[in-house]
């Protein structure tokens, strides 16, 4: 015979998921998607590429992960600034030919297009926005409160009709 799960467990389950779902979004994921959005609409200034190489370190699985390390300086109202940012979001990836791509692209003299806040321009990317994939990661919290509604769904359809 199956258990079944007690309703009132899993109504505080399905709030907990959803709370937890909201404030992650809202407090951790929704601010960097604003900003990678805002970035787009940065004033630009011509940089130059001064460091560009690639990372190799080793995650806690032994896996081997790339990252890529660029350097850019450019000129803001005559002040000199020094960036590193190529996206709003860099990481690392196990995929040593994607960042070799995106060392080849930003090679060592280059000139570069340098999106900087107007507020603090100390605060550069290459690449305003987010590609897709990131898009989708940074709305992955709003995933757990649709699976919370429908675990309340669920819990009224199965109370309601004895499912």
């Amino acid at each position: 015979m199956k258990k079944r799960q007690s309703p009132l467990g899993t109504l505080i389950f399905a709030i907990v998921f959803f709370v937890g779902g909201l404030m992650a979004y809202q407090y951790l994921t929704k601010p960097i998607a604003e900003e990678a959005k805002a970035a787009k609409e940065w004033p630009t200034t011509q940089g130059t590429v001064t460091l560009a190489k690639l990372n190799k370190t080793r995650n806690d699985d032994g896996n081997d992960m790339y990252s890529a390390s660029v350097q850019y300086d450019y000129t803001v109202e005559g002040k000199i600034y020094n960036g590193s940012g190529i996206r709003t979001l860099d990481g690392s990836t196990s995929s040593s030919s994607s960042v070799k791509k995106t060392l080849k692209k930003y090679a060592l003299g280059k000139a570069v297009t340098v999106h900087y806040d107007p507020e603090f321009p100390n605060i550069a990317v290459l690449e305003p926005g987010t590609g897709f994939l990131m898009g989708i990661l940074l709305k992955l919290p709003l995933l757990f409160c649709i699976v919370s509604v429908l675990m309340v769904v669920a819990l009224f359809k199965r109370l309601l009709f004895g499912r």
